[in-house]
């Protein structure tokens, strides 16, 4: 096994009663790349008190939950629904956000976010056989001394999770606008025994991580997190994804994902323009390029799920809330200003961005 989960002691899908918490709901129903995200702290949680479960968060106009309701694929649409009607008595707007698998249901809508990546990790070594810029790339990290492995779940108490810490905040440090929240947020340590965590190293010393959790309704992993140190030589990454590849092949999977390219894939017109407009905020051709660089097997498409007749533009403020902890228009100006100032650094002052 490559991580610390016993499938024996997960709640079994099949079984007579109702998962009686979120956790268990998760392993029980948890299909869609986000599940596992549910159990991230500061989620908030709602049952209907049959064992249906739903993870949101409460932006103050909206409930805006991870995915999917978690419960069996036919009862989906009702739960939704008196998700929607639980937000409401609160009053507050309610959606789905991530959604890979979209109710069947008139009441509800769908607005395409992105496209995500999946590979099958027993056709990696096909996809480094057809990809010599990539299998360069590792050769090249190699070359300069470093070294990939599945980290141990006990090494997180020592120096190895201490430099992870330290590596991940300096991460943060440098990104536009300041941190994350809700399906962005950067978790490396919450419910380690179920994550699986691959580390490069030169000199004995941490330069890369990759965090995957479990997609336990799919047998599949999603690759959370992968930070790099700005000193890591060039195929750091590639061998860190090389290294997790290899190791969930040999454990039989055949479902990986890097999660959501957000504006990937054909848009609305609506979801068109903002995307021209974000491009100083964030690079998201960018991010679907490097992704798009270790050759996926297909491309699936995401979406935001939402009452029908719920605005675009009201529906794409409340999922910009729920990430930027109810602060888009701050975060989009503090992101904006930041990438003007790398790029008046740099001496260009043109608009590619930073």
């Amino acid at each position: 096994m490559i991580s610390g989960v016993d499938p024996s002691a997960l709640p079994d899908r099949t079984r007579a009663s109702a998962p009686s918490t979120l956790a268990e709901a998760v392993f029980c129903f948890g299909r869609e790349t986000v599940a596992f995200q549910s159990l991230a702290p500061g989620m908030r949680a709602w049952s209907d008190g049959a064992g249906a479960w739903v993870a949101f968060a409460d932006t103050g106009q909206a409930w805006i939950a991870v995915g999917s309701p978690l419960c069996a694929p036919e009862q989906t649409g009702r739960v939704a629904r008196a998700f929607v009607q639980a937000a409401r008595v609160a009053g507050r707007r309610a959606g789905f956000c991530a959604v890979e698998e979209v109710p069947r249901d008139p009441f509800f809508e769908r607005l395409p976010l992105g496209r995500q990546p999946v590979w099958d990790p027993l056709q990696w070594e096909r996809v480094l056989a057809g990809r010599k810029s990539l299998r360069e790339q590792i050769r090249r990290a190699r070359a300069k001394g470093v070294r990939a492995r599945v980290a141990r779940g006990e090494e997180l108490g020592g120096a190895l999770g201490a430099a992870m810490a330290a590596l991940s905040a300096r991460w943060l440090a440098g990104r536009r606008g300041g941190p994350l929240g809700f399906l962005l947020s950067v978790d490396l340590f919450s419910r380690p025994s179920e994550r699986l965590y691959v580390v490069a190293e030169r000199d004995e010393r941490l330069v890369a991580v990759l965090v995957a959790v479990p997609v336990p309704g799919r047998g599949g992993w999603f690759f959370e997190d992968i930070l790099r140190a700005d000193d890591a030589p060039n195929g750091t990454v590639e061998l860190v994804v090389d290294a997790a590849m290899r190791a969930l092949a040999g454990a039989s999977c055949r479902r990986v994902t890097m999660g959501l390219v957000p504006f990937a894939g054909p848009l609305p017109r609506g979801l068109r323009i903002l995307r021209r407009l974000g491009h100083d905020i964030y690079d998201f051709e960018g991010l679907r390029a490097f992704r798009a660089r270790f050759a996926p097997d297909a491309w699936e498409p995401v979406w935001f799920v939402r009452p029908r007749g719920t605005r675009e533009i009201v529906a794409l403020w409340d999922v910009a809330s729920a990430l930027t902890g109810g602060h888009p228009l701050r975060f989009a100006f503090r992101a904006w200003a930041e990438g003007r100032r790398r790029r008046l650094r740099r001496g260009g002052g043109g608009a590619s961005a930073g």
